[in-house]
This record gives C-alpha cells, sequence and structure tokens, in this order.
C-alpha cells in the first residue's frame, strides 16, 4: 500500500511516497520518494516540469552572461560566484529534478503511485 506521509524537519514541512508493508508481522515502511513540499502526486506532476523549465532559463541567463564576458574578466572571483556557480548549480538541480520526475511518472504508470 502506498500514501503520501507529511514529515516536519526543521520547521519546515515536507512529503514523501512512502510504501507501508508488514515484515515478520511488523509494520515496515519505505519511502520511494520525495514529494518535496508537493502534498500530492498529482501537484508534483504539475509543478515539477515548470521548475525544471525556471531553473534552465536561471542557468542559461547566468551561464550566458558569465560566458559574455571578456576573458580576463572570467577569472574574477566576483563573477565565479554571481554567475557561474549559481548557473551549474541551477542546472545540477534541474536535471535531478528531472529524473525524479521521470521516476514518478514511471510509477504513476505502474499503478504505485
Amino acid at each position: 500500500m502506498t500514501y503520501v506521509r507529511k514529515k516536519k524537519v526543521k520547521g519546515q514541512t515536507y512529503f514523501q511516497l512512502v510504501e507501508s508493508k508488514r515484515v515478520n508481522g511488523k509494520p515496515r515502511q519505505r519511502v520511494i520518494m520525495h514529494l518535496s513540499k508537493e502534498p500530492r502526486v498529482d501537484e508534483a506532476l504539475e509543478s515539477w516540469p515548470k521548475e525544471i523549465a525556471r531553473l534552465r532559463r536561471q542557468a542559461k541567463k547566468d551561464g550566458d552572461h558569465y560566458e559574455n564576458q571578456p576573458e580576463w574578466l572570467k577569472n574574477e572571483r566576483y563573477l565565479k560566484e554571481t554567475f557561474r556557480d549559481p548557473a551549474e548549480s541551477a542546472r545540477k538541480r534541474a536535471d535531478a529534478l528531472a529524473a525524479r520526475l521521470k521516476t514518478l511518472r514511471n510509477l504513476r504508470k505502474s499503478g504505485v503511485a
């Protein structure tokens, strides 16, 4: 049986897709996927593509700004910390969220979620 569990961590509320079953007569729960702040699977399926697009736009904007600077200026710590590093971080977060979205869609297709 799967359901969405609400968790509070450091005052923030997060949601997890959890599978529950009995092992040796005792109930056991296994987290299938973290849904972040989305309380329902449908909401995650709807909002995650928008978030992925937003992260990719931000990564492109910051990355383009950094790449359009002269070579001698690209080594400046300010530009690296303000544009290059956040662009790379946004790219990584978008890729990770896209992988989670793909997994969630597969779970939905297989009837688990």
